[in-house]
């Protein structure tokens, strides 16, 4: 009896020690490991780890998921909508050229036009969506039917151009696992802002006047400004012109859902600005409309700039008169880049307090620090030439 005492004791021992070990082994790295965190639209959020499958609904965001993610961008990518294709075509082809597998990429719907389901989501088997701050505050019916599907959902915000997206990309390092690589780029953006701000806050004297007009429907057509969204804030381009000490002449005069109108041209000639900047894109559907971005060509884009000089009444304009007329990418003002908006605007504001800035090379800089893409084309040009 006790041999068998003592047998059943050692035999308890080694169990015991074997599934210590094993809960050693395993730890947090098990295939049930979760992270929680509050999205930026104040959502707590409950995912699994490690994320190897990703939805881009809003694939215009690329920059900021490619600054997270380097490399891994092709591989984890899973779906994303058509926005970047349609919206920004010199971007798309950027990374399908580094990334060719991305041109396979399932494109879901339009989530604006509540034409995503949530079958073609499932589908998929996402590890986590990625959704965007402002599809909530129009009432989509896609987000509704996600939320109901169970979708694991992570919303980012790009209201506020100088402070939501390094927000939103230190929170997609800390659900990536990429932490660190985020936390510098977020990093690097505020500093190069903060630089912008405290050299706006050494001015004095009287403040300039702007208007800026995303050029989608080229000179023939007058395009969208930028003003208030209909909750009475600035968000966009409204928001980047409210932080730089100008005075953005389309502020009162034009309201929308996402702070957009057309103006009167009765009243720009009227207002008569002391800077005027169209921005520019590779929108599909807009051949006419001024190209900017990875493969534009800048004699081109030149003159495209030119053209909208000789609208009617222009050639009177303040700013026309004295070639002070810019054009800028039109990303700019919604996403990680949003720091060679600040430089590049408060240089064409501020010619002379600017001047040793070079906008061009920090962009540059950027790309060789955290983008996984090279630099290249026209993102920012003058009719002066500089």
């Amino acid at each position: 009896m006790k041999t068998q005492a003592v047998l059943l004791f050692l035999l308890f021992l080694i169990t015991a020690g074997c599934q210590q070990q094993a809960e050693s082994v395993s730890g947090p790295v098990t295939e049930s490991s979760t992270i929680t965190v509050t999205d930026l639209a104040g959502r707590e959020v409950t995912l699994k780890q490690p994320i190897e499958r990703i939805i881009l609904m809003r694939s215009l965001g690329i920059y900021e998921l490619a600054a997270v993610l380097g490399d891994e961008v092709e591989e984890k990518l899973a779906g994303w909508d058509s926005s970047l294709k349609t919206g920004d075509l010199d971007t798309y082809e950027k990374y399908v050229a580094r990334y060719p597998r991305l041109e396979e990429k399932t494109i879901l719907g339009d989530i604006l036009r509540d034409t995503v389901s949530a079958e073609a989501v499932l589908a998929l088997k996402p590890d986590l969506v990625i959704m965007n701050t402002y599809m909530l505050n129009r009432g989509s019916k896609t987000v509704e039917r996600l939320e109901q599907a169970g979708v694991p959902m992570l919303f980012l915000k790009s209201e506020d151009p100088f402070r939501d997206p390094q927000q939103s990309i230190r929170l997609l390092g800390q659900v990536l696992g990429k932490a660190e690589r985020a936390n510098a780029a977020a990093d690097w953006i505020d500093a190069e802002l903060q630089q912008v701000f405290s050299k706006l806050k050494t001015i004095e004297g009287p403040v300039p006047t702007i208007y800026l007009e995303a050029g989608t429907r080229g000179s023939e057509k007058y395009g969208n400004t930028f003003g208030e969204n209909q909750q009475g804030q600035t968000v966009n381009w409204g928001s980047v012109l409210a932080q730089l000490r100008c005075e953005n002449i389309a502020a009162d005069s034009v309201s929308g859902l996402y702070g957009m109108g057309v103006i009167r041209p009765e009243f720009l000639l009227t207002a008569d600005p002391d800077v005027i900047v169209i921005t520019g894109a590779h929108w599909t559907a807009f051949p006419e409309s001024l190209q900017l971005g990875y493969a534009a060509d800048r004699d081109h884009a030149t003159q495209q700039l030119a053209a909208f000089t000789k609208r009617p009444g222009w050639t009177e304009l303040t700013a026309v008169r004295q070639q002070r007329v810019h054009g800028i990418h039109t990303r700019f003002g919604s996403h990680i880049m949003s720091f060679a908006a600040a430089q590049q605007l408060a240089q064409w504001l501020y010619p002379e307090e600017f001047q040793d800035w070079n906008p061009k090379q920090r962009l540059q800089e950027f790309h060789q620090k955290f983008m996984p893409v090279e630099m290249s084309g026209t993102w920012m040009l003058s009719l002066d030439g500089d």
